[in-house]
């Protein structure tokens, strides 16, 4: 009997304890949905405005669920657009009391954002001083996620003046695992910490200004992995309305690429400067077309080689290898109304870039070597070399072309330089070395029955006076050496208005006239 009573009394006790339980968590219940509701109702700033559809919480999860957002950011003291976001649904699950009473820190399983519309307004490049200071964030609690999901998400950017679309990303998903931020992250460049990213998203366009525009098919990042594919970089007007919208010579663009690869990619900031390393990258069947309307003014703003490029980027970078594979690079120029332009192709493009970097205290020269078909059946190769931090430029090349029939270029000779060619160089060798000012160096050349006509100014027809007495100074090929070479020195000042390219260009150009015209003998043996 004592002992049935003793019984009924742990029974009633226990029943007490959990109606008393359960009228707390009710309270506590109504308690959290009221105090989310009053925070997101009323602490917001007065900038931020937010309206929802439902709002769920459980105590006992650790679970709140926004449903139907619309949320928007209005820059402070400003009449420009600013943010605004519509989401499906955000989730946050796991959050531990115990971190927050005692630790005083935020910690969350994880947090879910469903189908988000972002549109932004990019600020102009005037930035207010006073109000970057006012957009100091004080956090007063570390957070901590152990998982953020974002799911089929689109992002749109558009500029402020002109309300015109600047970028648009599509179909965004992002997981990223244990995120942490506190009071001294969230006012820095990159404002969290994170173990692991996956990211992936499709249909990206970005307006990259007046002339130009960038679309690509897909973007994944697993794991630090990035694949691109499907990327198209190409002039928003087609070649005869370009030169209608500029007023001095501009190429047109069309570039192609089916895939883009890099590993290992990892990114932060040091010294407040941005920097980005990679593991190994590849371009695979990269299809490059450009043209260029020289009945144009001429472009005088000074052009940087590529050692100075790399050195003035406003980021840290090191790649230390691209592989490109299958490519082809058709260039073609206009230079008078009567006659079609001139195009030159290089088919078959293999090349190895290797350390392209702009670290201060890495001593790695930048070094590229291609190979390609020029006109689609001579073999051609380049090599060069460079040090991205030398400010004088100084670069070797050097560089061979083989099997060439220079009929297949007239196109090109006869629209650019009033010429047509004729014979078969079978072998051409050239080294330059060089800096931004000034290059000298050397050819030699195996050629046979080489033989050049100059046209008249509507270049349909031979002027025969001017060909004639070419032909007197030219050498067809037979006054050779005993291994049946000639010889010609390189001395070329730099057009600084000019690309490397067409730097390059002067160097063959100057070789070949000294090669083909003078006395062939190697005057470096000589000496």
């Amino acid at each position: 009997m004592h002992l049935s009573r003793i019984g009924r009394y742990i029974i009633q006790g226990v029943l007490m304890v959990v109606v008393l339980g359960a009228v707390l968590l009710f309270i506590a219940q109504l308690m959290a949905k009221k105090s989310v509701t009053h925070f997101l109702e009323d602490k917001l700033p007065s900038h931020m405005q937010l309206e929802y559809g439902d709002i769920d919480v459980s105590v006992l999860k650790g679970m709140a669920k926004l449903k139907t957002i619309n949320f928007s950011i209005t820059p402070k003291d400003s009449l420009q657009k600013g943010v605004t976001a519509k989401i499906d649904a955000i989730e946050l699950v796991g959050l531990s009391y115990w971190q927050f009473l005692l630790n005083e820190k935020i910690s969350l399983k994880s947090l879910k954002i469903e189908r988000p519309v972002l549109l932004y307004y990019l600020k102009k490049d005037k930035v207010d001083t006073v109000e970057a200071k006012d957009n100091h964030i004080a956090l007063l609690k570390t957070i901590q996620v152990k998982r953020i999901n974002v799911i089929d998400g689109d992002v749109t950017l558009r500029k402020s003046e002109n309300d015109s679309l600047a970028m648009k990303l599509d179909s965004v998903h992002i997981d990223v695992e244990d995120v942490l931020t506190n009071a001294e992250l969230i006012n820095s460049k990159i404002p969290v910490t994170y173990s692991a990213l996956d990211f992936s998203a499709s249909s990206l366009y970005a307006d990259l200004g007046p002339y130009e525009a960038l679309k690509v098919g897909k973007i994944n990042v697993d794991e630090g992995n990035l694949t691109i594919t499907e990327l198209k970089l190409k002039s928003k007007y087609n070649k005869t309305k370009l030169s209608w919208h500029t007023n001095k010579e501009r190429d047109y663009i069309d570039l192609k690429i089916p895939e883009i690869r890099f590993d290992d990619i990892v990114f932060g900031y040091t010294n407040n400067k941005l920097w980005v390393h990679t593991g190994a990258g590849s371009l695979i069947a990269p299809k490059l077309e450009m043209y260029r309307d020289k009945l144009l003014p001429d472009d005088t703003e000074r052009k940087k080689l590529f050692g100075e490029a790399i050195r003035t980027l406003p980021i840290e970078i090191d790649i230390p290898k691209i592989e490109l594979t299958k490519g082809y690079i058709a260039y073609s120029e206009r230079v008078n109304r009567e006659t079609p332009p001139g195009k030159i192709i290089f088919d078959k493009v293999q090349a190895e870039i290797l350390n392209i970097q702009n670290v201060p205290d890495k001593k790695k020269e930048t070094r590229v070597a291609a190979k390609a078909l020029l006109m689609g059946e001579a073999p051609i190769t380049l090599n060069w070399s460079f040090d991205a931090k030398n400010e004088s430029d100084a670069f070797m090349a050097s560089g061979t072309v083989k099997n060439f029939q220079s009929r297949n270029i007239n196109s090109f000779l006869e629209s650019n330089l009033r010429v047509r060619a004729k014979g078969e160089i079978q072998e051409l060798y050239f080294t330059v070395s060089g800096n931004s000012v000034s290059s000298a160096g050397d050819m030699k050349m195996k050629y046979e029955n080489f033989e050049f006509s100059v046209l008249k100014k509507d270049r349909l027809q031979i002027n025969k006076l001017l060909t004639a007495i070419g032909r007197i100074f030219v050498n067809d090929g037979s006054n050779t050496d005993a291994n049946g070479y000639r010889y010609g020195g390189i001395q070329v000042q730099r057009d600084p208005t000019k690309s490397f390219f067409n730097y390059i260009w002067l160097n063959v150009g100057d070789g070949l006239t000294a090669t083909i015209i003078g006395n062939g003998k190697n005057e470096r043996r000589k000496k």
